[in-house]
């Protein structure tokens, strides 16, 4: 199965290219990047040095979106870190970005995702990671491409406010409620991973540190690395000592569906302006799939399989 993935390069997004890159279902056939955690050109980076951890063939990059088709972005440095990876970008030099990122800007990168749906097949999806202006822009431009492709999946949008989430935002469909309309109104077989899914699973601290020591792996000590300060402020946020692995979820639905409960709900953005990105049951919306539920052990057992496998050097 080929995949798109469309990313904002924080500490999940890292999570989650290692699974697609680590998942022998997988065939990863372009990575795109979009504003959100960091700036798309710094997240390109860091998908370049995940990339880098994996033997060859590497993928290109293309660097897109920068801003929202309406209102402003926020970053998410202050729990990803200045580099979106939690300082472990530090001591990489930065050859393994030769090559590989371009520096494409919104419109050239919609036509690169377009031209993968069209060329993909019914077995082959998109996966974004981020926010989805990325994606609306190219459904904008080219909606017949999207016509063939197995599936789009979006790791964004909440069915419910959590508590420690009042008063803020979802963050991936928060940050571009126009591109999300536009995503929600005109993109065929669309699966939506919200936040309230992804906060069943939470992948422990010392789980991830147990991975690193016992395979003593580049990648797994990278990812360690990474997910310390990210992990921190879950801890000060939600009183966990781990972290949500909202991304690797989102390549897991792809990779191994028989681990989640799906439904298909009409949805629509919520007008309730206390938590953007808050979606809600509708009559006048589109009817889209919805992971409802996710077997956490599995999914746990899963990513400890794609990071920890043969794969990485």
């Amino acid at each position: 199965m080929k995949v798109w993935i469309d990313t904002d390069g924080g500490v999940d997004d890292a999570l989650a290219l290692a699974c697609a890159f680590g998942s022998p279902r997988l065939e990863l056939a372009g990575i795109s990047t979009v504003f959100g955690n960091v700036a798309p050109r710094k997240a390109a980076r860091n998908a370049a040095l995940v990339q880098s951890f994996f033997d060859p063939p590497h993928v290109g990059i293309s660097v897109g979106a920068a801003a929202p088709l309406t209102g402003h972005w926020r970053d998410a440095r202050v729990i990803h870190g200045e580099d979106g990876l939690g300082g472990a970008s530090a001591g990489h030099v930065l050859g393994y970005e030769s090559g590989h990122v371009r520096e494409d800007g919104p419109e050239i990168c919609a036509r690169h995702i377009a031209g993968f749906a069209r060329a993909a097949g019914p077995d082959d999806a998109l996966i974004c990671l981020g926010p989805v202006t990325n994606l609306a822009i190219a459904l904008r431009r080219d909606p017949d491409a999207f016509a063939a492709l197995g599936q789009i999946i979006c790791m964004g949008g909440a069915l419910s406010i959590p508590r420690s989430r009042r008063g803020t935002v979802e963050f991936n469909f928060g940050s571009d409620l126009e591109a999300v309309r536009g995503v929600l109104a005109a993109a065929p077989r669309l699966t939506v991973i919200p936040l309230d899914t992804c906060r069943q699973v939470v992948l422990r601290r010392a789980r991830l540190a147990a991975m690193a020591e016992r395979t003593g792996s580049p990648l797994t000590h990278f990812l360690q690395r990474a997910h310390n300060h990210y992990m921190d402020r879950y801890r000060a946020s939600d009183g966990i000592d781990g972290c949500y692995p909202h991304d690797a979820l989102a390549i897991a639905a792809m990779a191994a569906p028989g681990m989640f409960r799906f439904q298909t709900l009409a949805l629509e953005l919520s007008d309730d302006a206390s938590f953007p990105g808050l979606l809600r049951e509708s009559g006048q919306g589109r009817s889209v799939q919805i992971a409802a539920g996710v077997a956490h052990r599995a999914a746990l057992d899963w990513i400890e399989a794609c990071i920890c496998g043969p794969a990485p050097h």
